[in-house]
This record gives C-alpha cells, structure tokens and sequence, in this order.
C-alpha cells in the first residue's frame, strides 16, 4: 500500500535540495531506508547532520513510516 510523505526541507537542507517540500509515495518504509534514499538523490546531505521528525516528533532511523505522513529533516539548530 503506497502512503505520500510530505517531506519539508530546512535550513543548509533546503539549499543542498534546492527545495522547500516535496511528496514522494513509498510504501512502508524506515526512517534509516528513507534517509538512504534521499542522500541518493541530494549526496551532498551525506555531510549534513540533521534529526528526522514524522508528524512533528522527532524519530530514531529505525522507525517505521505507516501511514501518509508530514515528514521533516531538520538541521542543528543554533543556540541562544
């Protein structure tokens, strides 16, 4: 069963992507298959640092995706 991401890009993110969102269908997927699938397609986010939140809470890479979700790939956030 296929399931959209809506996947939201931030920060250095949004630069190496050149985008701010977009929705891909994946079947049920990991976080870490998910992460491996983009740095394919970006590879410069191989160097980037960043956490992963599914529905606004963050994920560890081996949580799986179940259902249509708001996915976002967040950088490092700056202190202050």
């Amino acid at each position: 069963m296929n399931h959209k991401l809506h996947i939201k890009y931030f920060g250095q993110i949004a630069e190496i992507t050149g985008k701010s969102f977009e929705i891909i269908s994946v079947d049920s997927i990991s976080i870490e298959t998910l992460v491996k699938a983009l740095t394919e397609s970006y590879p410069s986010l191989r160097d980037q640092e960043f956490k992963v939140a599914v529905d606004h809470e963050i994920k560890d890479k081996l949580s799986q995706i179940t259902h249509d979700a708001e996915i976002a790939l967040l950088p490092p956030f700056a202190g202050g």
